[in-house]
C-alpha cells in the first residue's frame, strides 16, 4: 500500500514503518516532528556538537516562512505513550501501550487520510 501513496503521505507511512522496525531513539522522533510537519532539519550534520543535537532530539527547524531557524527538542514519541497519543488523528482510539507501536499506527493512519498536522502545542504537551 505504501508504494502507492504520493509525496509527503507516502514518507509519513514509511516512517511509521520505521518505528515498528528500528528501536526508539531520539533521533527518530526528530525524524517524526519533521515529518508530521512537513518541514526539513536544516541541521547540517558537519560536526560532532551537530552530530550530537541529532541524536539527542534536537532539529533545526523553521516553522513558518522568513521566521527563521530555531532549535527544537522534538518530543519522545518513540519512548514516551503520552506523547505517541497526541500524533493520532482525531477519532482514532487504540489498545496499544507500547509507544513505538502506538507511534507507527498514528503516523501510518495519518498518511492513509491524509489528516493535517495536531498543532505543535498539542504535540509538545503530549495530550490528546
Amino acid at each position: 500500500m505504501e508504494n502507492r501513496l504520493p509525496g509527503a503521505t507516502g514518507a509519513l507511512y514509511r516512517l511509521g514503518q520505521r518505528c515498528l522496525e528500528e528501536p526508539a531513539s531520539r533521533r527518530l522522533d526528530g525524524e517524526v516532528y519533521c515529518a508530521i510537519h512537513n518541514i526539513a532539519d536544516a541541521n547540517p550534520l558537519s560536526t560532532e556538537p551537530l552530530l550530537m543535537a541529532r541524536h539527542a532530539g534536537y532539529v533545526f527547524v523553521e516553522h513558518y516562512a522568513g521566521e527563521g531557524l530555531a532549535w527544537v527538542q522534538a518530543p519522545p514519541y518513540t519512548s514516551n505513550l503520552k506523547f505517541a497519543e497526541a500524533l493520532l488523528p482525531e477519532g482514532l482510539l487504540t489498545f496499544y501501550r507500547d509507544a513505538r507501536r502506538l507511534c507507527a499506527t498514528a503516523l501510518q493512519a495519518r498518511a492513509l487520510v491524509n489528516e493535517p498536522s495536531p498543532s505543535v502545542d498539542r504535540l509538545m504537551r503530549g495530550a490528546c
